[in-house]
């Protein structure tokens, strides 16, 4: 009877345990968003190349009794408005994680997360800004070789031939994170670059703009973008290195089988000869900072290496007569704002996808700025460039659809 007795509350015990339990079972997960930030981030930077080219374009067409703006002053306000943007997001960020859970309300205030996000930047990540001196400098530079790019192309023939940084992106990807690539990738940026070739070969026609009719060198525009798109690819390669990292490999198994055994044979299925295997996919670092982080990260160096360019520009002269602002139009603050909304788009396409998929993205705004071009600046696109745009539209799909 004891025995008994002694059994009967375990068996209530554990009856009452069971509910406790399944609790947390009957949670519902959060519903996903429709539409991912992925896809935000490579539209709106495909508007963005899509009207930066034509609106840069126009800013460089010199107007009567207006001196031009200094390219290299432009980069650096972009710079500028960037790392304001960037600096105020994280602020903003650090003072959200830093609410009470019980009434919502801010333990700390604004101006002490601005003080402790400066400490945190220059004490603790400063590794980490000197890694990203080297994209910062070269994403500088890159940006000063488009203006002089665009002063001696027109829109469509620039956007064109930007598109060979998918080339040199693929290539330093390869050489930074042992990828290989496959044939059709290699057949696409081969097609990518007689593509180009071909816009090159039919040269540029006099606009029937007046406006346009301004005295350019396209063999120093078609010298500047292609050192702009060495320059974005080995940038792009070197900030997706610092951003990412490729996968562990996955732990040995625990229970060794052997080469005979009937329950391996079972389970691995034959593998195809003629399909070679993917190579792993790209991840985050461990404890890696947020978006904005690493926007000011990158912006804090570029903004430096900016300003170096004013100074050894060779306009610098006229700043002290004229002011660092001379010839900034309602038109050209509309391109430094574009610009600076690039960067930032930039950060986040590496970010969330990588930088093959940034190139690709942009590929859709040649067929915007051509018809912008036909409609605004008098372009009359021939059978050669045509052809050409349509090579590489296709080279830039045929890449991304075998990635």
């Amino acid at each position: 009877m004891v025995g008994k007795s002694r059994e009967k509350p375990r068996v209530i015990t554990t009856e009452l345990e069971k509910p406790l339990k399944l609790i947390p079972i009957d949670v519902e997960p959060e519903p996903e968003p429709w539409v991912s930030r992925k896809t935000i981030a490579l539209v709106a930077l495909v508007v963005q190349n899509a009207s930066v080219s034509l609106l840069t374009r126009l800013s460089r067409v010199p107007q009567p009794g207006m001196h031009l703006y200094n390219p290299s002053t432009a980069v650096f306000v972009a710079e500028l408005l960037k790392v304001s943007v960037s600096f105020t997001m994280l602020v903003r960020e650090r003072s959200n994680k830093g609410r009470s859970k019980k009434d919502g309300k801010r333990k700390t205030s604004y101006l002490w997360e601005a003080r402790m996000a400066v400490w945190d930047l220059f004490v603790n990540q400063r590794k980490d800004i000197i890694k990203l001196c080297v994209p910062a400098a070269l994403y500088a530079l890159q940006n000063t070789l488009l203006y002089t790019a665009l002063s001696n192309l027109d829109a469509a023939t620039y956007q064109t031939t930007y598109q060979l940084k998918l080339l040199t992106t693929a290539l330093f990807s390869v050489l930074f994170f042992r990828t290989p690539l496959s044939l059709t990738q290699w057949f696409s940026l081969l097609l990518l670059a007689i593509g180009v070739a071909t816009v090159q070969l039919e040269g540029q026609k006099p606009p029937q703009n007046a406006s346009e009719r301004v005295a350019t060198n396209p063999s120093i525009g078609l010298a500047a973008i292609l050192a702009a798109c060495i320059s974005s690819g080995l940038a792009g390669a070197w900030f997706e290195y610092v951003l990412k990292a490729p996968p562990a490999p996955p732990p040995p198994s625990a229970i060794p089988t052997s080469p005979t055994s009937p329950i391996s044979s079972i389970s691995s299925p034959p593998s195809s000869p003629s399909k070679s295997p993917r190579s792993p996919r790209l991840q985050l670092r461990q404890n890696s900072p947020s978006l904005w982080a690493r926007n000011v990260q990158l912006s804090v160096p570029s903004l430096c290496f900016s300003f170096s360019g004013v100074i050894l520009s060779p306009e610098w002269n006229r700043v002290g007569k004229f002011g660092l602002l001379e010839g900034f139009t309602p038109l050209v603050w509309g391109v430094v704002g574009n610009q600076a909304v690039g960067g930032l788009l930039v950060a986040m396409v590496v970010r969330e996808a990588n930088s093959v998929a940034k190139g690709f993205a942009t590929s859709i705004a040649i067929v915007v700025s051509t018809l912008a071009g036909v409609v605004f600046l008098g372009l009359v696109p021939g059978f050669l460039f045509v052809g050409g745009a349509s090579m590489v539209i296709a080279s830039t799909i045929l890449y991304a659809m075998d990635s």
